[in-house]
């Protein structure tokens, strides 16, 4: 008997000891949560977008939140009074464009908008000609107001239209102007057809 007592007693403690190293059950451990990208609707194949999510700190600022409106259900958010009147929330990417012709896009929604006639944001395409990276320029730019966001809730999405007569290393900016809060989905850029 004292043989079968400590045989139990023994399995027990090898089980109780196997449960220790294996850690918690396989089931209490959740997968991370699928991250589904959606590809604009207006797309076309020429077109590049910047999930401005996915910049990083070094071209942006704010913060990355979950936004089920947005395109992966994550935005760049800049709450009002988080950065400073004059400070680009998102900048980039720094890639080069041969010379042509493009249509450069932000994807934005914004609230607690001033009442003013001002600015609120402004949006432009900036860089360098590739072969002087000494003449860095802006070469449109365009001025978002109050009224161009008359749903807090809803994005709107801006275009610029531009040229470039050689090759170009451009960066799709958003300037925050007036204490408003920001969410930034992405920005594009695409060929002009």
């Amino acid at each position: 008997m004292r043989y079968v007592t400590a045989v139990v007693a023994l399995l027990v403690v090898s089980s109780l000891m196997a449960a220790c190293q294996k850690g918690p059950k396989e089931e209490e451990i959740l997968p991370p949560p699928k991250i589904v990208k959606t590809i604009p609707a207006d797309a076309n194949p020429l077109r590049k977008t910047y999930e401005a999510e996915e910049l990083g700190p070094e071209v942006s600022r704010g913060e990355v939140t979950s936004d089920p409106a947005a395109s992966n259900q994550m935005s760049l958010f800049v709450k009002r009074g988080g950065a400073k009147l004059g400070e680009y929330a998102a900048w980039g990417p720094y890639e080069e464009i041969a010379p042509g012709s493009y249509i450069a896009r932000w994807r934005l929604k914004a609230a607690k908008l001033p009442e003013n006639d001002e600015p609120v944001f402004w949006i432009d395409i900036a860089g360098y000609p590739k072969a002087d990276r000494e003449n860095f320029k802006m070469i449109m730019s365009k001025g978002l107001y109050a009224k161009d966001f008359p749903d807090p809730e809803k994005y709107e999405t801006f275009r610029i239209t531009f040229d470039v007569a050689e090759p170009f290393i451009f960066e799709l900016r958003t300037q925050y102007l007036q204490n408003a809060d920001l969410w930034v989905d992405w920005t594009s850029l695409e060929l002009a057809q």
